[in-house]
């Protein structure tokens, strides 16, 4: 039997310069996506890019109606786990597992 060959130094590089460039292109397209979180009532939705970044938060008038703080700090929470939960896919499809924190 014989062994398999292995890769020159040369290859190594080349294989890594390859990996680092998918990576850098994966990062860009995830800053230019959208990703949405919506709470489980629809009152507020998250915008969020693909790598986590906050971008916006529409809050429906009709939350202030009842003048709930409870209801709308979870409503809020809720958008954005969902929104941070999005970007997590999205990212893991372009990159493979990743970690996703809005920030």
């Amino acid at each position: 039997m014989s062994q398999p060959k292995q890769p020159t130094l040369d290859e190594v590089v080349r294989a890594g310069r390859t990996f680092e460039q998918r990576m850098r292109s994966a990062q860009a397209s995830l800053d230019r996506a959208l990703v949405t979180g919506r709470s489980t009532d629809g009152t507020v939705v998250v915008l969020a890019n693909g790598l986590g970044q906050l971008k916006a938060v529409q809050v429906s008038p009709t939350v202030f109606d009842g003048r709930d703080v409870a209801a709308l700090q979870n409503a809020i929470t809720e958008s954005i786990r969902a929104a941070a939960a999005n970007a997590a896919v999205l990212a893991r499809e372009k990159m493979g597992p990743v970690e996703i924190n809005l920030h």
